[in-house]
C-alpha cells in the first residue's frame, strides 16, 4: 500500500522508502495557495534557495510538507516586482512548482530563513501528501514532530517536562564539544527496521550508500550507525516546534552523468534542535521551548559523486563542504540580495563556528 505522506510502501511488517523516482516524477497542474520557508545558502561557486518546509490549508487546518530533493531555482526582476521559481520533489515522486515574489515576504526569523507566502503547483490533493499538522502563529510557523523513546525515559520526560540533548552526531559514533541536540522525527511511529534507518539507526549498526556513477546494487560506503531496536522505541511524545528553533538540514548535491544536477536532503525525517552543551529544552503547554538555543550558520553539503561526499553529511568533522547561510534584515530578502549580488564570491569572510568533536 502507498503511504504518500512518508514516501514509501507498506507490505506487512516491513516499509519501502523509496530513494529513486525513476518513472515516477509527475507534473500535475493544480493550483494551490501556501506557505514556504526557505534560506539562501551559499557553496563554492554557486547560490540556491533552499527549502525548508512548504505549509497550506486544507478545510480548516493547516499542514505542512517536507521536501526530499530540490533543483536550481530561477530568479528574475520585473519593473514592478521580482520572483522566484522553484522545484521541489516530494513523496513518490510528486512535483511542486513553488513561486513566491519580493512583497510576499511575511516574517525574518533567527535562523535566517524567511516565511513567504507562495503559490504551489502539483498533485490535485496536496493534504494526502502532508507530512504533518502545521500553523502560523504571529508569522512564525509551527510543526508537529516526535520523540520515539521507552516507557520508563517517556515518564521521566512527562514528570521532568523538559528533554535532554545529547552531543551525539547524525551518525551517533562521534561527539561535539560545542553544540548539543534534541533528535525528532516527523515520523509518528517507528514500526520496524525500515523506519530505523530513517532516523539513522539501524538494527545491524549499518547503513549503506552508492555513489551518483553506481547503477549496481553494490555499495561504495558502508557507514557504522547507531545500533538501535524498534522495541526501544515503543513510546512516542509529541509536541509544537517553532521551526526557526530547527537546525538546518543536511544535503547532497547530486551530479548523475546523463541528467541534472539537484540536492537531496539528508535523512529528511530527522529533524534537530540545537543547544548550547548541556542546555535542556523545556516543553511548556505542548510547545518546545530551548534554555539556549544554538545553531551554527551553515549546513553540510556532500557531493554525491564521491565516497567522501556520502560520508560528509553523517561525519561533518572530516568535511569541507558547506552550505554557508545568508542572514538578511528586513526589509532585504533573497530575491533583492540575489540581484543585487549575482555573481559575487558570497563565501569568503562570513564568521561561522563550526562543529568541534572530541
Amino acid at each position: 500500500m502507498k503511504n504518500l505522506r512518508f514516501n514509501r510502501i507498506e507490505k506487512k511488517e516491513r516499509s519501502k522508502y523509496i530513494d529513486d523516482f525513476e518513472g515516477m516524477r509527475n507534473f500535475d497542474e493544480f493550483e494551490h495557495e501556501g506557505y514556504i520557508k526557505c534560506k539562501l545558502v551559499h557553496n563554492i561557486g554557486y547560490s540556491v534557495v533552499c527549502p525548508d518546509q512548504i505549509y497550506f490549508e486544507a478545510g480548516d487546518s493547516m499542514h505542512w510538507i517536507q521536501p526530499l530533493y530540490f533543483s536550481g531555482n530561477q530568479v528574475a526582476q520585473f519593473d514592478e516586482f521580482g520572483l522566484c521559481d522553484l522545484g521541489v520533489d516530494i513523496s513518490h515522486g510528486a512535483c511542486l512548482r513553488i513561486r513566491f515574489k519580493n512583497n510576499d515576504a511575511i516574517s525574518w526569523l533567527d535562523d535566517g530563513s524567511i516565511l513567504y507566502k507562495c503559490a504551489i503547483k502539483g498533485p490535485k490533493f496536496l493534504y494526502q501528501y502532508r507530512t504533518g499538522d502545521a500553523k502560523i502563529d504571529g508569522g512564525v510557523p509551527y510543526i508537529t514532530l516526535y520523540h520515539h523513546t521507552s516507557r520508563k525515559a517517556k515518564n521521566d520526560i512527562e514528570k521532568g517536562s523538559e528533554y535532554w540533548s545529547t552531543t551525539w552526531n547524525i551518525q551517533g559514533t562521534k561527539k561535539s564539544i560545542n553544540i548539543s541536540y534534541l533528535y525528532l522525527t516527523s515520523l509518528p511511529k517507528i514500526s520496524n527496521i525500515d523506519d530505523l534507518t530513517q532516523i539513522a539507526m539501524s538494527s545491524q549498526g549499518k547503513l549503506a550508500f552508492r555513489v551518483d556513477s553506481n547503477f549496481t546494487s553494490t555499495p561504495d560506503l558502508v557507514l557504522d550507525v547507531y545500533r538501535e531496536s524498534t522495541s526501544n522505541r515503543t513510546h512516542t511524545l509529541s509536541q509544537w516546534v517553532n521551526a526557526s528553533y530547527l537546525s538546518p538540514q543536511p544535503c547532497y548535491r547530486h551530479l548523475p552523468p546523463n541528467g541534472f544536477g539537484y540536492h537531496a536532503i539528508v535523512s529528511p525525517f530527522i529533524q534537530r534542535i540545537g543547544v548550547e552543551v548541556g542546555s535542556t529544552i523545556l516543553i511548556e503547554n505542548g510547545h518546545l521551548k530551548p534554555k539556549n538555543p544554538k545553531s551554527m550558520g551553515y549546513t553540510v553539503i556532500g557531493e554525491a559523486t564521491t565516497v567522501i561526499g556520502l560520508e560528509a553529511p553523517y561525519d561533518e568533522e572530516n568535511t569541507e563542504g558547506k552550505l554557508m547561510i545568508e542572514f538578511m534584515e528586513k526589509p532585504e530578502e533573497i530575491i533583492e540580495f540575489w540581484m543585487k549580488n549575482a555573481n559575487k564570491n558570497q563565501t569568503d569572510n562570513k564568521p561561522i563556528e563550526e562543529v568541534v568533536f572530541e
